[in-house]
């Protein structure tokens, strides 16, 4: 899309719009995470949500020795990877010229840090110029961001419904002995 019209743009604009971005993916994450627990963890009953488990059968050795089969009754959400993504890291990096510098007096809303008030800076992304031997020149602005997302640690919730839930895992015979 080609630009059209270029107008200065007040940094903190600029850097509240970017961060502002930033946050809201990590909201996005955090509600991803949420609709996975209750969409895959939980079902409804009569009695009210309660944990969605797996039944497992398998053959193993009996308190005497013989071969029985038993059957063991787990979590779904201890069977997977519950997708909590954090973004730890963030770069911002543009190159920006400054045009205005307004002071106090010209930016009356800006709030005092300390007895001074922050100066209102206005200013252009930079310009940069890209081009291959094959394609044509071209000019853009250029902001570049660089985000390191990982899989973030179960929220202490999320672990004690996990304990929970491993305290209430049952193991039986599947059929009755001989």
């Amino acid at each position: 899309m080609a630009i059209r019209r270029i107008e200065a743009l007040e940094l903190a604009d600029l850097l509240g719009a970017l961060l502002g971005s930033i946050i809201s993916a990590q909201a996005q994450s955090a509600r991803a995470t949420v609709d996975f627990v209750e969409d895959i963890g939980f079902e409804a009953t009569a009695a009210g949500e309660r944990l969605r488990t797996v039944k497992v059968q398998y053959r193993k050795k009996d308190e005497d020795g013989m071969p029985a089969e038993f059957e063991v009754e787990v979590p779904l959400l201890a069977m997977v990877n519950v997708p909590s993504l954090i973004i730890r890291q963030a770069k911002l990096s543009f190159s920006y010229d400054v045009v205005t510098v307004g002071g106090p007096a010209e930016a009356p809303d800006r709030e005092l840090i300390g007895n001074a008030k922050l100066a209102k800076l206005t200013g252009l992304l930079r310009k940069k110029t890209t081009g291959a031997s094959t394609v044509a020149e071209r000019q853009t602005m250029a902001v570049d961001v660089d985000v390191t997302i990982e899989q973030q640690d179960l929220p202490i919730g999320v672990e004690r419904l996990f304990a929970l839930a491993e305290l209430g895992m049952t193991e039986e015979r599947a059929e009755p002995p001989p």
